[in-house]
């Protein structure tokens, strides 16, 4: 049964992959303007119609769109991406060689979420209706209405500039992890407590709680033993889609700290119109969004033998 379900699963991932590289071929695809004109002023402060019509043939950008996704996408699953048209080197050199930046920012941007969310969410159901739930839901709500640029700045200003206990330019080791980890996690960090405290506090209501509760039970242990399990499916869908969208988080984060990831890589390629770069990173955006949804799901069903039942009905 549990087989059937993950085979699906698979599959429909399988399909979701070729779908999202149709649509990032497509987008740029479709860009206004001449892209072989583009390329040619990269190369060259002069542009004549000739050379134009060269980089047409070189790259075959009068070839049918169908045609040019094949010959894209056979590419890309040997691992060949083409070559940037600003810098000449191979695409999938440079994703490999940004991509540890990009990574540690995710990973531990998703620590910190997670840390804060469950932690914030426990202390509030170990304290319901106390001053310090309260306090807990005030700072969630804050902290999940703030800007993503302005957090950053805040903590570059108190930790780097006014008390000067952290750096904030550069990736140079880990102590210039912790405020670009801490200033992507804070949002989703304050979403997810609010979610885990939902579902902790629906949980700590049922009637096997308070039967604990009434053969004497503590509370801290009907949390962690009982309440907690059940409530780890929401959590971690909850988790899961926030963690899946950290990339697009990295997009304002990784610029603000100077790192030279996969997102200020994509940036870059926006700005002067790279489109083998724009492809390449939104290729690698869908895939990491597929993959982690294809990841929870499957822990779902682990966790939550129900789930695969539901699928197969």
């Amino acid at each position: 049964m549990m087989s059937q379900v993950v085979f699906r699963r698979l599959l429909s991932a399988l399909v979701l992959v070729i779908v999202a590289s149709v649509a990032c071929f497509s987008i740029v695809a479709v860009f206004p303007g001449n892209v072989a004109r583009v390329i040619a002023e990269m190369r060259s402060a002069t542009v004549s119609d000739e050379i134009v019509k060269q980089i047409e043939v070189q790259y075959g950008l009068k070839d049918p769109v169908p045609l040019r996704y094949l010959r894209w996408a056979g590419r890309a699953v040997r691992g060949d991406l083409g070559e940037s048209l600003r810098t000449g080197e191979p695409v999938a050199k440079d994703l490999v060689k940004r991509a540890p930046p990009t990574v540690i920012l995710i990973l531990g941007g998703g620590t910190f979420t997670l840390v804060m969310g469950m932690g914030l969410a426990f202390l509030g159901a170990l304290f319901p209706g106390s001053f310090v739930d309260r306090l807990i839901h005030v700072l969630s709500l804050i902290g999940a209405s703030a800007p993503k640029f302005f957090i950053a700045a805040l903590l570059i200003y108190g930790f780097g500039v006014a008390a000067r206990l952290l750096p904030t330019y550069g990736f140079a080791g880990p102590a210039s992890w912790i405020l670009p980890c801490i200033s992507i996690g804070i949002i989703p960090g304050s979403i997810l407590s609010r979610v885990a405290r939902v579902a902790l506090g629906e949980e700590m209501s049922r009637q096997y709680v308070v039967t604990a509760i009434s053969k004497g039970l503590a509370r801290r242990r009907i949390l962690v033993h009982d309440a907690l399990p059940n409530a780890l499916p929401v959590t971690i869908n909850a988790f899961a889609m926030h963690f899946a969208f950290m990339v697009q988080a990295a997009l304002v984060i990784e610029p603000i700290f100077a790192w030279q990831g996969i997102a200020a890589y994509f940036v870059e390629a926006v700005r002067f119109r790279d489109y083998q770069v724009l492809q390449s990173c939104l290729l690698v955006f869908c895939v990491f969004f597929i993959l982690v949804n294809l990841s929870v799901d499957l822990i779902s069903m682990a966790l939550d033998p129900k789930q695969t039942r539901k699928r197969l009905a």
